[in-house]
């Protein structure tokens, strides 16, 4: 589970620099987030080395953090740009 963690955050960094295919990263993001998560945590049960694990965890993480906070800068942007520029006749 570790290794597949950390292949879906690979491919879910070099596709979140698409433009326009970003905001599609954030479901497998969140998977490989969960499959890292699981992994640690039974890596350290069983006192194996998980840095392959920390290191889905970490390239699943960016994405996510990333694309959140372009969301909310558009929603914020976006939304108090659009209110300011209305005409009302």
């Amino acid at each position: 589970m570790d290794t597949a963690a950390l292949v879906i955050g690979i491919i879910a960094v070099m596709v979140g620099f698409i433009p326009c295919v970003n905001t599609l990263v954030i479901l497998p993001a969140i998977v490989g987030l969960i499959l890292g998560i699981i992994s640690f945590r039974k890596n350290r049960e069983a006192e194996q080395p998980s840095g392959i694990a920390l290191a889905g965890i970490i390239l699943n993480a960016l994405p996510l953090i990333v694309m959140t906070t372009f969301l909310v800068l558009a929603m914020v942007t976006g939304d108090s740009y659009a209110v300011n520029e209305m005409i009302i006749k």
